[in-house]
């Protein structure tokens, strides 16, 4: 019997007699998995948790799917979606606290829309997504919505231009918001 040769479906089958065979699977759909998971959470650590947990569930409930005349690929992609989601909500959920200085810049986080009625699980949120941006686009948002600088104090610490702190601002905004929206969207 060789199993390169076999289904998706049918090595599936076969695992739960041979469980060894399940790392055929593993090796034909980690790549793939990975590549988006990372793509999605930009963090290896996180990729490989969601997509361990993806086979983890995969394996879990492969027998109810054996049964069924389903194809494994639209499966397996629903499962790992799921297990996307769980990942990203639990970023949602963190909380992490803020110090009085960037409480008291609430008006610069309205100007993000992301303040108003903004739980602590939000702002978490907003800081998960500037650990996720990184660099000099969070270091931006970071002065001019959290700490509250004027175009002018920016360009003197970062050494820049006026004009060049605007258009940084303007398009470290554009990322965040590109970036938060990314993640809002994997609410299932």
């Amino acid at each position: 019997m060789v199993i390169s040769n076999m289904s998706d479906k049918e090595i599936l089958k076969l695992s739960y007699k041979k469980p060894s065979c399940f790392g055929e699977l593993f090796d034909r759909h980690y790549k793939r998995f990975m590549r988006i998971a990372q793509k999605t959470l930009r963090s290896t650590d996180d990729a490989e948790d969601v997509v361990q947990e993806t086979f983890v569930r995969i394996y879990k409930y492969g027998k109810k799917f054996s049964s069924n005349k389903g194809e494994f690929a639209p499966w397996s992609n629903t499962i790992f979606k799921n297990c996307l989601a769980d990942q990203i909500n639990k970023y949602k959920k963190s909380t992490v606290a803020l110090t009085e200085e960037i409480e008291s810049t609430s008006p610069y986080l309205q100007t993000l829309g992301l303040q108003g009625e903004s739980s602590e699980s939000d702002r978490g949120y907003m800081q998960f997504v500037l650990k996720k941006i990184g660099g000099a686009t969070a270091e931006i948002i970071n002065l001019r919505y959290i700490l509250g600088k004027s175009f002018k104090e920016i360009s003197k610490i970062l050494n820049i231009k006026n004009s060049t702190a605007r258009v940084r601002v303007h398009r470290s905004k554009k990322i965040f918001m590109q970036t938060y929206n990314q993640f809002n969207k994997y609410e299932w």
